[in-house]
């Protein structure tokens, strides 16, 4: 997926997810087929959804863009990395509820916008096209390589036909009864959970297993090193040090993370200058750095351009 070069604003803690935090588990009234019932309990009780009310999920009611990315970001279990800054959306308000899901989606890749009209209601290729990037962004899944056929497929966004064909692939997503996908029609909330549910069937079927770690690139010198530790399978710790100190009172720092296309992304490491009001005993010294990224992307380590 091709993301513009983005810095990640600090995350601003939520406390809302879909809908009112209010609701009672296992206490709506509004949802009749008993299938759909379960679906909608299995997801409250996981934390991903709840109710507009306390007895009321509002299966029928038109889905938010800012529901919509609150409950995939809840659904796939993605997560805040520290040591992100930057700027965030100008289109979210300051301390809005969703505020910390348009965040997170942004740093894993998804295709969020500053373009989005984040009260009102998603279409279901948008939504899709969420989802699947979503998914993609927990690890590389072995999907079996046929074409369904859609009726409309001439209507869906050249941009968001992979992912619609992933969903159907792997039964997240449904055609109607004349074979429909309907990319331009906004869906219900009981249609998204079922789609992101689906989502978590699907990513619970894998094992959790953590591929290697390739040990990243530096520019800056011979006596900098790099090494890459998987803190799970969302996040990398990215270590950097230094063995040519001239004394223990110089340090290490990361001084920025640039976020780039084609899942890349260059930790920036700048040299801190003793303490001038303190005596250091004259010898080669190493210093480190820390700096967490998510999992998929690859990283270089570079000197920041302004380090001494």
């Amino acid at each position: 997926m091709k993301k513009s070069t983005k810095m990640i604003s600090a995350l601003l803690m939520s406390s809302a997810l879909v809908g009112s935090m209010s609701a009672s588990a296992f206490a709506f009234s509004d949802v009749e087929d008993s299938s759909q019932l379960a679906i909608v309990k299995d997801l409250q009780r996981a934390g991903v959804i709840n109710g507009i009310s306390e007895d009321r999920f509002a299966p029928n009611q038109s889905l938010t863009a800012a529901q919509a990315v609150q409950m995939i970001v809840n659904a796939t279990e993605l997560q805040v990395f520290p040591n992100f800054s930057g700027q965030s959306f100008s289109s979210v308000p300051d301390g809005a509820w969703f505020s910390e899901a348009v965040n997170i989606a942004a740093m894993h890749g998804l295709p969020v916008t500053n373009e989005m009209v984040w009260n009102k209601p998603i279409n279901r290729e948008t939504f899709a096209g969420l989802l699947h990037a979503a998914v993609q962004s927990t690890g590389d899944y072995p999907i079996i390589a046929i074409h369904i056929e859609v009726a409309d497929e001439e209507k869906i966004s050249e941009e968001f036909r992979g992912a619609v064909q992933f969903l159907l692939i792997t039964n997240m997503a449904d055609l109607n009864d004349k074979d429909e996908f309907q990319p331009k029609e906004t869906l219900t909330r009981m249609e998204a959970a079922q789609m992101v549910h689906a989502a978590r069937d699907f990513l619970n079927g894998f094992p959790n297993e953590k591929p290697p770690v390739e040990i990243p690139p530096v520019e800056g010198g011979d006596q900098v090193s790099s090494d890459v530790i998987r803190v799970d399978e969302n996040v990398n710790k990215v270590v950097i040090t230094k063995s040519d100190m001239p004394h223990p009172g110089y340090g290490l720092m990361v001084s920025s993370i640039e976020f780039v296309s084609d899942w890349e992304a260059v930790v920036y490491y700048s040299v801190t200058p003793p303490d001038p009001d303190k005596m250091y005993l004259q010898v080669i010294s190493e210093a480190t750095a820390e700096a967490y990224v998510p999992a998929p992307y690859k990283v270089t380590v570079k000197e920041a351009p302004s380090s001494p």
